[in-house]
């Protein structure tokens, strides 16, 4: 399938719909590109049993900001998710469904940065797999709103990639209590973002324009630049954002 620009987007990133051969059968993808992408991600949706796929707001609010920021983002339906073949797994299997994800974006753009993200059960799954340090390795790991109150949530090790973690300072499904914790166990954590008044949602809408969570993101991928070595590239992510924005208020 050919590639598209979207005309909403101010970014110029280009979509493509993608099929995936998974574990258990073929899984329904996208891509997004930033036009000269200096990274690739990929990002976990929340729970397929609640609702979750990889429209969900949360999720396509970090898909945005990692285009914006230059990178090259893959988002699929886990198994048994719409169109994915398969059946839930209560985590085991769509862990290996997120690494045969990673796998392919690293085939397409198999020298850029590698990057993971995940958004409450895709959280977990993402910071389950970086746990299990199978190839290919991240370089960074976004983890938003892991449900601590609902599972055990592994909390990566000295040798896992720095970390950026975003949680909803109202959130029961990620109290502060146990975030305390989880953050004290996270060897490798680059920065604590919270979103105040937000709860397990993080205040998400579907909306465009500026929110705190955008906000949030911006300064949690700007950290794990910083972070993995790349100041330049962090400093020219803010560049980009800067003059994104300035033209999206041109009449």
């Amino acid at each position: 399938m050919s590639w598209s620009s979207p005309p909403s987007d101010p970014s110029r990133a280009r979509v493509r719909e993608l099929s995936l051969k998974g574990p258990a059968g073929r899984l329904s993808a996208r891509l997004v590109a930033a036009p000269c992408p200096i990274l690739r991600a990929v990002v976990a949706h929340p729970h397929p049993l609640y609702g979750g796929t990889m429209d969900n707001t949360v999720v396509q609010a970090v898909v945005g900001r990692l285009a914006a920021a230059g990178a090259a983002v893959l988002t699929f339906d886990f198994r048994g998710v719409r169109e994915s073949e398969g059946r839930h797994d209560g985590g085991a299997g769509e862990q290996l469904d997120l690494l045969a994800a990673e796998r392919e974006l690293e085939g397409r753009f198999p020298d850029l940065p590698h990057w993971l993200a995940g958004y409450s059960f895709g959280a977990f799954v993402a910071l389950a797999r970086t746990a299990g340090g199978e190839a290919p390795a991240a370089d960074a790991l976004v983890a938003l709103a892991p449900p601590l109150a609902h599972r055990e949530v592994p909390a990566p090790g000295a040798g896992a990639p720095p970390i950026a973690l975003v949680t909803g300072e109202l959130d029961p499904l990620t109290p502060q209590a146990a975030t305390r914790g989880f953050v004290s166990a996270l060897a490798t954590l680059a920065v604590h973002e919270v979103v105040p008044g937000a709860g397990h949602d993080l205040n998400a809408t579907p909306s465009p324009g500026a929110t705190a969570l955008e906000a949030a993101l911006e300064r949690a991928i700007d950290a794990l630049l910083r972070a993995t070595g790349e100041p330049g590239r962090a400093a020219g992510a803010a560049a980009d954002r800067d003059q994104l924005s300035r033209a999206s208020r041109l009449p």
